[in-house]
This record gives structure tokens, sequence and C-alpha cells, in this order.
């Protein structure tokens, strides 16, 4: 799959505060696709910088998460990242 047509998929993806798309915010910083799969890059903990910020934003930034993996669940190899962290949103990692 083309990073093209995962920009165009997230595209759908609304902000649940604003409604506005994603990639409109600049939330998308990049989206990376080979033969190992797709990883998309999101702007999510820009700003976040004490830990009771982190607990105010979680859910929203969750729900951002849930959405992305839904618009690209039949992506094979699909990765969601923190582009300021790495740390990695979705797949969970198993216990």
């Amino acid at each position: 799959m083309e990073s093209e047509e995962i920009y165009e998929r997230l595209k759908k993806v609304k902000e649940p505060i604003t409604e506005v798309d994603i990639v409109s915010l600049g939330l998308v910083e990049a989206v990376t696709a080979d033969e190992e799969g797709v990883r998309v890059y999101l702007r999510l903990s820009e700003g976040v910088e004490h830990p009771f910020q982190n607990a105010l934003s979680w859910p929203v930034r969750w729900r951002i998460v849930r959405d992305v993996a839904a618009a690209l669940d039949d992506v094979a190899g699909l990765e969601v990242l923190d582009a300021r962290t790495l740390e990695r949103y979705y797949p969970l990692e198993e216990d």
C-alpha cells in the first residue's frame, strides 16, 4: 500500500474535540511503507511536559490511535508510533 493512500484514509480520522481530520491538524508527522509494513508517526505528545498533562490528554490520544487502527485495519504490519518519543501505541505490546 502506498503512503498517499494511507494519508487519504487518515483524513477520515477526526480529532475528537475539534472534529477536524488529523492530517489537516498536522498530527500525522510521517507515514512509511515498506516490505515490513506501515508505520504511522503521530504528533500526540507535543506540548505534554507534565505527568498531569499526560493523564488529561491520554483519553483523546487513545481515541485517535484507536480510530487510526480502525481506518487501517486491513493493513498488514501496521504500527502507530509517537513521532517525538517513538512510543509504540499500536499494536499493544503483549504481556
